[in-house]
């Protein structure tokens, strides 16, 4: 049975995914924005906060919490989710949980406190401040993509819209909900919830006029390096594992890790994703065209 789509835009999901892009510091070099943006945002935040971030851990509780912004009614803005969550009873925060899944967090009022907390003080010290045309062109793409969704091949369409995404329909998956985010590009964040999986995928959108994209810049310079065309060239119409693709590489686990990565990115690759892990992989030739065609268009 397939599973329903839903691409879904509102300015708290990128405010979460902006604080992500914070505290994942070991990604910080592998995203758009870079090292300079966590050290630049840190100068206009209170040591409080700063404090907060820290001890903030991407596990459990966290992923809890994108599951019940995801479950507010009231998303149209960022203060009306916060309201919304002040004003939630703790068993009704149980409740809203308890549809998706069966661990909570230990003390439920505690997990609220530091939630409201991080959001509050995250949203004043730096996320209303930040550039408008974040929003807008998110906004506008979550528009667009749903637009081309009515008709449209599920499969097929999670793909394009995802650079090569394919979420098979495992552990009794119903609804796929699908985030643009721009902070945390190239990568994606992926939470499963059983019936639920919420994907904030790179929207590969840019707030500046460069002629020369990042994203055509990233697929270009992903060919760059002799052992990801060997990867590319090895998995031909073929979907392999990982530790399949290592071992037919013949280098450690790490180099190629870092190598799908970047061409994962690039949109050179399929991913087969079975919960929130990526199972197999498979050369993605619409990916390939695709930048010979933005490469084609820039030279002329």
């Amino acid at each position: 049975m397939e599973y329903e789509v839903e691409v879904q835009f509102k300015p708290v999901y990128e405010l979460v995914s902006s604080i992500h892009t914070f505290i994942c510091k070991k990604s910080n070099k592998k995203i758009d924005l870079g090292t300079a943006w966590a050290s630049e945002v840190a100068k206009g935040l209170s040591g409080e906060l700063l404090s907060a971030l820290e001890e903030t851990e991407l596990g459990n509780d966290w992923k809890l919490l994108n599951l019940l912004i995801y479950c507010c009614p009231a998303k149209e803005s960022v203060e009306s989710v916060l309201d919304w969550l002040e004003n939630l009873s703790v068993g009704d925060m149980y409740e809203t949980l308890a549809a998706y899944v069966s661990v909570f967090p230990v003390q439920m009022e505690q997990f609220r406190s530091r939630s409201l907390f991080l959001l509050t003080e995250w949203n004043r010290q730096y996320f209303s401040s930040s550039d408008p045309e974040i929003l807008s062109r998110l906004k506008h793409h979550a528009e667009e993509r749903n637009l081309e969704l009515q008709g449209n091949q599920t499969s097929n369409f999670v793909n394009t819209t995802t650079n090569g995404f394919y979420f098979l329909p495992v552990d009794g998956l119903r609804r796929l909900v699908l985030i643009p985010q721009f902070h945390f590009q190239p990568a994606n964040i992926i939470y499963s919830y059983g019936s639920l999986t919420i994907c904030h995928y790179a929207a590969r959108i840019s707030v500046t006029d460069e002629e020369l994209s990042p994203f055509m810049y990233r697929a270009i310079r992903s060919l760059g390096e002799k052992s990801r065309l060997k990867i590319l060239q090895s998995l031909g119409g073929e979907r392999r594992s990982f530790t399949e693709i290592a071992k037919m590489a013949g280098i450690s686990k790490g180099i190629v890790h870092d190598h799908i990565f970047s061409l994962r990115c690039a949109g050179l690759l399929n991913a087969y994703i079975e919960g929130e892990n990526v199972t197999a992989y498979s050369l993605r030739l619409e990916g390939i065209h695709r930048m010979n065609e933005l490469l084609f268009d820039y030279l002329k």
